[in-house]
């Protein structure tokens, strides 16, 4: 069971930050490691990198982290136009990752599968001159000693077409340096005894296992050319194994194409014999044999012929750039308007502070508050209500007893002139349903003994109290 990898490891995509450098999109991937196209965050200038970070299934593992880290200890230490530079090397949440020149061109692998396409090889003139720089870059590598002059013993172990990037000038470029072998590697499975690297691309003694040192390159630089100018592996089969085989039992590869120039075809020969001591002793005699067999093209013409050959694939690469370019600074100017400037290394950068406000108290208090000044007024309100319909102490108001209902005719304002205006009359008037009011005594004497209205009450006195005025009011106001 393998343990989690770092987050850095599973999260990279566009945009993520790596120090100072953004992702714009990834351009590869091999074994072990992606390559990712980058550029320094908020940068406009067209500055590009390359950064190489370890897969997220192997960042987990120490042993892989180690050769990332090896590779990048031992490639800084070259210094060759032809060979793709590091820059630096860093590492984030347990992740290590090396940040590369960028290269800008095709490799020698999309080359070939271009031409196989077209059924057609790559010119000698123009094989002479790629191969002679890779050979210049990779003699360089193999050259590396340390302060006190020892040599480092570096050997490539990989090289490839894969491998030989060629820019939009015609020059070739070694990549990938991430199996070499180096006598002060830490990592032991790069050591010897391990069978490292491609096999239609491996010395024979590095087939066996066996120790290796820079002739096993130069075997390799030799069956790049065979595969270029003949379209076929040197011990070519259906499958690796079968070419293993076919390589192991020493089998001689067949001829090169009869339109291959002899002196090349000699030299691509010597480059991959059997036995190490019988091949070039260094890459910079091969690449010095290669260029005194054919005149090789110049750098421009090797430009023009990728040109021609890779329009479709170098136009597919400009695109994807330039559309990884303008997501970016898309992305930069909405973080501009956002948060006026640079983000931070690994992610967005979060909006500026603000500045604090006081805590807001909360309105459940006051809510309470009113609710319980409401409910009182409510309560006293009805309280005084109440009041109001009962008797005030002190007041000398009597409280009226029952009153029973009684039909009082409706007088005339008129005097009466007969007798037919006595009592008897009064009584057979039409009662009117207005007229039912209280019974008062004197009211109701009055109406007995005589047929006159009866007398208005008389004026209010210090004497009087105030609940007969009332109730006198209250018969007027009944019956009018």
């Amino acid at each position: 069971m393998h343990s989690i990898p770092p987050p850095a490891a599973s999260l990279l995509e566009p945009g993520f930050r790596l120090d100072r450098y953004e992702l714009l999109c990834k351009i590869g991937q091999g074994g072990m490691a992606s390559v990712w196209l980058a550029r320094e965050a908020g940068s406009t200038d067209g500055g590009l990198v390359a950064i190489k970070t370890i897969l997220p299934e192997h960042a987990a593992h120490d042993a892989f982290r180690s050769m990332m880290l090896d590779e990048a200890r031992v490639v800084r230490l070259i210094d060759h136009p032809n060979v793709a530079a590091t820059l630096e090397v860093g590492e984030i949440f347990g992740a290590p990752y090396l940040v590369l020149e960028y290269v800008p061109g095709e490799s020698l692998d999309q080359l070939a599968d271009a031409l196989a396409m077209a059924k057609k090889h790559v010119p000698a003139p123009i094989l002479a001159r790629v191969l002679a720089d890779a050979c210049r870059g990779l003699h360089a590598a193999h050259e590396l000693a340390l302060p006190g002059g020892e040599n480092l013993g570096l050997v490539h172990r990989d090289l490839s077409p894969q491998n030989v990037l060629v820019d939009v000038r015609g020059r070739a470029k070694l990549i990938d340096f991430g199996v070499a072998k180096a006598a002060e590697r830490l990592t032991p499975d790069t050591q010897s005894g391990v069978m490292k690297g491609k096999i239609p691309f491996m010395a024979l003694e590095q087939a066996r296992g066996e120790d290796v040192d820079r002739r096993a390159d130069v075997w390799a630089a030799g069956a790049i050319a065979y595969y270029l100018l003949s379209g076929r592996y040197p011990h070519d089969g259906p499958n690796d194994a079968a070419r293993l085989i076919r390589k192991l039992t020493e089998e001689p590869p067949e001829p090169l194409p009869d339109d291959v120039p002899e002196a090349l075809a000699r030299v691509v020969g010597k480059a991959l014999a059997s036995a190490s001591d019988d091949r070039y002793p260094t890459a910079a005699a091969l690449a010095d044999a290669l260029e005194e067999a054919v005149v090789p093209a110049t750098h421009e013409e090797v430009a023009r012929f990728f040109t021609d050959t890779l329009a479709a694939t170098q136009r597919a690469r400009e695109v994807v750039v330039e559309h990884a370019i303008a997501s970016a600074d898309a992305k930069q100017r909405v973080r501009d308007s956002l948060y006026g400037g640079a983000t931070s290394p690994t992610s967005v950068r979060p909006p500026p502070p603000v500045e604090e406000e006081p805590p807001k108290r909360s309105r459940l208090p006051m809510v309470l508050l009113y609710a319980g000044v409401a409910a009182l007024l409510t309560f006293a309100a009805f309280v005084l209500g109440s009041l109001s319909t009962k008797p005030a102490e002190g007041t000398g108001r009597p409280e009226p007893p029952p009153r029973p209902t009684i039909s009082v005719g409706i007088l005339s304002a008129a005097p009466s002139s007969g007798p037919s205006a006595a009592g008897p009359a009064a009584s057979a008037t039409t009662p009117s349903p207005s007229a039912s009011v209280a019974a008062d005594p004197r009211r109701a004497d009055a109406s007995s003994t005589n047929a006159t209205p009866p007398p208005p009450p008389p004026p209010p006195s210090a004497s009087t109290g105030r609940g007969k005025r009332d109730a006198g009011r209250e018969v007027e106001d009944t019956i009018f």
